[in-house]
């Protein structure tokens, strides 16, 4: 089954539990944002998640409160943030409940993963639109940016051509891009090539990284069920 139709039946489930006979103005809303949210590529599991939902780390509620804050400040200053820490902190989800936020007061917005990046824009005879998004959407979210995925230099090099590209045009027009990463010591081991120094200028330029310690609090979560 895609997630074209999961998407369906997902909506199907929001009025069925509401016990409405017709499309009335509640569940209409609800249907429009999973529209949004599926246009956004956010997974289907973070779709009714909240950061009230949220177990991970507490430095990033703060963060999270401090950006939405002033969601028109963040967008218009293009605030640029990493996330950077070990794995199960809680570095996606609140990246994407920054992003839910994002559409729900009327901005455009996109989540994507460093893996996928690297495979649709190296895919030549489709990339453009995927190029678009990844440059136009207001707020963007770029997760799992860790050298694992890429398996060689050669590779690295390639993404880092990629990200170097798509994060200059962003911060030079000032659009928001929010990085995940499990690289503890940070994003540059993830580079590699010509473009490394100008990357690292950029960054330091343009993006805030907040360092994440904590537990993976999804084994801690599995341990409390047992």
């Amino acid at each position: 089954m895609s997630i074209a139709n999961k998407k369906e039946l997902v909506k199907q489930k929001v009025k069925k539990e509401h016990g409405c006979s017709g499309a009335c103005a509640r569940c209409a809303r609800i249907h429009r944002l999973i529209d949004l949210m599926y246009d956004a590529n956010i997974p289907v599991g973070y779709w009714f998640l909240t950061m009230k939902n949220f177990t991970g780390a507490e430095e990033l509620k703060d963060i999270y409160e401090e950006y939405i804050s002033s969601l028109l400040y963040s967008y218009m200053d293009g605030k640029s943030i990493c996330f950077a820490g070990n794995q199960g902190t809680g570095k996606t989800m609140t990246s994407i409940c920054i992003l839910k936020k994002a559409i729900k007061n009327g901005y455009s917005a996109y989540y994507t993963t460093a893996s996928d990046i690297l495979n649709n824009m190296t895919d030549y005879k489709n990339n453009g639109e995927f190029r678009a998004r990844l440059r136009e959407s207001d707020f963007l979210v770029i997760d799992e940016l860790d050298s694992r995925f890429f398996t060689s230099d050669s590779v690295k090099e390639l993404f880092s051509g990629i990200y170097e590209n798509v994060f200059r045009y962003r911060s030079h027009n000032m659009m928001p891009t929010i990085v995940c990463t499990n690289e503890t010591d940070g994003i540059s081991g993830v580079f590699y090539g010509a473009g490394v120094q100008s990357i690292e200028s950029l960054n330091q330029q343009y993006l805030t990284i907040y360092p994440v310690v904590g537990p993976d609090f999804r084994k801690k979560r599995g341990d409390d069920a047992r």
